[in-house]
């Protein structure tokens, strides 16, 4: 159907689209003069997801997320915030809401809990876009009534978020408390082990009083070796001089036994000089051979002592060897001792420092849970507080009365064309031509309104269109 036959049905059954129109039209303007008007008060609060948090020190990743800001949507439209709003503001003890409540539930389940989901019903929480502002916003017909509403919201969200954050921290500050005092206990008890064990070997193992120990040990060592080294030696020099006395280095190095050597070879060359020239029997002869003797008794006298002195120096390296080997073995045990001691003190000294360790961390957790269960603001606060509206939200008369009227031209044009389809004419020529598939000679104006000086040139038009030919029978 083109717009020139719309128009026309419009035209011929104008009273029944103006009798759509007007209802619909005036059933809008009614309904809407006559909707209660409702205010709707704007409050807002504010996400700070940029700064570390002054106790932690550090920013949550979760907090950077998108799904942050919807979580705390969901806080701000929970149950948990609205039965906080009811009891802030005692509606409960409220007997018109009482007497709603019995009318409407018949005095079944819980009070607080309808209360909280019918102020729930008009509540409405958005995240801002490009931003970390939440508009939350009330809707009621007492302007004072609806900012009253949205600013308890506000707050018994920033308190909700308050209590999630620290409820957590509290209970970690009960279960670090019993720990701290277990770790306490333990080290303690580790401590006093160890002190007993220090005073029960009656010294205090230190590294550099082992390290002297150890200097020593190593000492008595380089001893012991030089002594086997000495004793070996005076002993094959005294199984020398016990094989050969007067062949062995030490005798031969004596200054003694040289001179007496050197007396006895000249007493000996008198001898023979004076037996040659004077006899057997000379006296000097006698006196001269009994000198002999006695030189030569004297030297071995000094050899038998040279060697003797040789075993005795033998057997004095052979005692200071084995001194100085029972020292080594007295000085090794004595190490040994104290190095056990050491790695027994050590043992105990590491529980301890665990045990430290351990209950510092423990009470560092606790001191830090501790500031967080005293924490007395989160990372959220009120951006700005709801002020009673001036003007109503809803109706809004001109946008309603202008949908209205749309809606009644759209109603009022269904209707004319819904009864047009039911009792289809022709009206317009076109139409004609198009159904007829020939073109139209004149047309009869209508006859409802006569003109008294219209004749019958003036009603009775001829068409300009040619008339076409009738086909030829012959």
């Amino acid at each position: 159907m083109t717009f020139s036959q719309i128009f026309a049905v419009l035209r011929a059954r104008w009273m029944v689209a103006l009798a759509a129109f007007t209802l619909v039209f005036g059933t809008v303007t009614i309904i809407t003069l006559l909707t209660p008007k409702s205010y709707t008060a704007n409050a807002s609060v504010i996400l700070d997801v940029k700064n570390a948090d002054p106790i932690a020190g550090m920013v949550s990743p979760s907090i950077a997320s998108p799904a942050y800001l919807m979580t705390q949507v969901d806080v701000i439209m929970s149950n948990r915030v609205a039965l906080k709003v009811v009891r802030t503001l005692k509606l409960n003890e409220n007997p018109d809401m009482r007497a709603r409540w019995i009318a409407s539930t018949k005095g079944t389940g819980s009070f607080e809990g309808w209360l909280a989901n019918v102020l729930r019903i008009n509540l409405e929480a958005r995240p801002s876009r490009g931003s970390n502002v939440i508009y939350v916003s009330y809707q009621a017909a007492d302007p004072g009534f609806a900012s009253a509403i949205a600013n308890a919201f506000v707050q018994a969200y920033l308190e909700t978020t308050l209590e999630l954050r620290t409820s957590p921290a509290k209970q970690s500050k009960d279960f670090f408390d019993a720990n701290t005092r277990s770790l306490r206990a333990a080290l303690e008890a580790a401590q006093t082990r160890l002190s007993a064990y220090q005073q029960s070997q009656g010294i205090l193992v230190t590294d550099a009083r082992i390290d002297v120990e150890t200097a020593r040990l190593n000492e008595l060592s380089s001893q012991l070796v030089t002594m086997q080294s000495a004793v070996a030696d005076s002993g094959s020099r005294q199984a020398a001089a016990n094989a050969q006395g007067d062949k062995s280095p030490d005798v031969m190095a004596s200054p003694l036994v040289a001179s007496l050597k050197s007396d006895l070879v000249r007493q000996q060359t008198s001898l023979e000089q004076l037996t040659t020239r004077l006899g057997e029997a000379h006296p000097q002869v006698v006196e001269l051979k009994t000198g002999i003797t006695e030189t030569a008794r004297k030297l071995d006298a000094e050899i038998k002592r040279m060697t003797s002195s040789v075993g005795v120096g033998n057997a004095v390296n052979v005692s200071r060897m084995n001194q100085v080997r029972a020292s080594l073995e007295e000085q090794r045990g004595k190490v040994m001792r104290m190095k056990a001691v050491r790695d027994e003190a050590a043992i105990l000294e590491r529980d301890v420092d665990n045990a430290q360790r351990a209950y510092d961390g423990v009470l560092a957790r606790m001191n830090n849970t501790n500031l967080e269960s005293q924490a007395n603001q989160a990372n959220v606060s009120a951006l700005e507080n709801a002020t009673p509206p001036s003007l109503p939200s809803s109706p809004r008369v001109l946008l309603n009365v202008a949908l209205g009227g749309m809606g009644a031209a759209a109603v009022a044009l269904a209707l004319v064309l819904l009864i047009e389809r039911l009792d289809r004419r022709l009206r317009t020529v076109a139409e004609v031509e198009h159904l007829l598939q020939h073109g139209v000679i004149g047309a009869i104006p209508s006859f409802k309104k006569r003109k008294p000086s219209a004749d019958v040139s003036e009603r009775f038009r001829l068409e300009s269109t040619p008339v076409p030919a009738l086909p030829n029978k012959a």
